[in-house]
């Protein structure tokens, strides 16, 4: 018996010393950030620049793959079936991990489950804007616009089951109004009937709305953020503006592995993207670009694609959303 256990014990405890040291040395090659929207767009313009930052922290190049489809699924399949060794990260989206969960009647992975939460990166919250020929020059005069003329207005959304889709039912079911959604294949389409004046409102990023709002082609009558931001000055929140107590619509990301990643590297990833979090670059760099840096453990990441899921489940629900396939 002690022979056997001799036989079972040392190879097992050699290999374990072995993974410990690997993770300890961790990165030893280059590292694979996998995004899973195409170029251009704000989940891959922050990983690109988180990218070129981690480099430096980790001493090791950080490659950019870009696997877009499905609303991030095809990113999630990739990296969930990818080792648990800190060398394939993903840079997730509020979408893929908080809403597509609850929105669709199946999906074949568990976030919490199949991934292991690193760290929060930033966050871009949405604009409520109408055309600048719009009638409406403030929040209350759009609710009172559709109350006087139910299901006249409408909404626009990048397509059914994303984030400005649902602050849009949050808000029509939030302030009582009859106002109807009209889903689009992205948000460059949405803006362009927007500005026609086809559609009456919709929740846009502050990247894409801003330049129409400048250009006098939009009007932004709130910011769907906790606070009052930056990114707009002098535009109040949505909800101060329409009196909908913890209205906020910011879409976010984050860096999370395979499930099993170690400890140590958990940590060592975590520690360096906060610490690049925190700069006042790249809180400039980001402001740039719409968004807002994060910081936090990977515990509170964890926490916060928890809540956050919960909220959008209870969004659907009280919304009367169905479920799509």
């Amino acid at each position: 018996m002690k022979s056997l256990f001799a036989r079972w014990a040392l190879p097992a405890f050699a290999a374990a010393i072995g993974f410990n040291s690997a993770a300890a040395d961790y990165p030893t090659k280059p590292v694979t950030l996998v995004i899973g929207f195409t170029a251009g767009g704000p989940t891959d313009a922050v990983g690109r620049y988180l990218a070129r930052k981690l480099e430096a922290e980790l001493g090791q190049t950080v490659v950019v793959e870009n696997r877009a489809g499905a609303n991030g699924v095809v990113a999630v399949q990739a990296v969930k079936r990818a080792a648990a060794d800190g060398y394939t990260l993903m840079l997730g989206s509020s979408g893929t991990l908080s809403i597509e969960p609850v929105y669709k009647q199946k999906v074949d992975y568990q976030v919490l489950k199949d991934f292991q939460p690193i760290a929060l990166v930033a966050s871009y919250p949405y604009l409520l804007v109408v055309p600048s020929g719009s009638p409406f020059n403030t929040v209350q005069e759009l609710i009172a616009g559709a109350r006087k003329k139910p299901g006249t207005l409408t909404f626009a959304s990048a397509g059914s089951g994303a984030v400005n889709h649902l602050a849009g039912e949050w808000f029509k079911s939030a302030a009582k109004l009859d106002i109807t959604h009209v889903p689009y294949k992205g948000d460059s389409a949405a803006i362009a009937d927007l500005v026609a004046g086809r559609v009456d409102m919709a929740f846009l990023s502050a990247i894409a709305a801003m330049p129409q709002v400048q250009a006098g082609k939009m009007r932004a009558l709130a910011i769907a953020s906790a606070a009052p931001s930056p990114v707009a000055p002098g535009v109040p929140t949505v909800a101060q503006a329409a009196g909908i107590p913890g209205f906020t619509a910011e879409p976010w990301n984050g860096v999370l592995a395979p499930r099993g990643l170690p400890p140590e590297v958990t940590l060592r990833l975590n520690t360096a993207v906060n610490k690049i979090m925190e700069t006042a670059e790249s809180r400039e760099a980001l402001l740039k670009l719409g968004q807002f840096p994060m910081t936090g453990s990977a515990d509170d990441f964890g926490r916060h694609i928890r809540t956050q899921t919960e909220r959008w489940a209870q969004v659907i629900q009280e919304s009367n959303i169905a479920k799509a396939e």
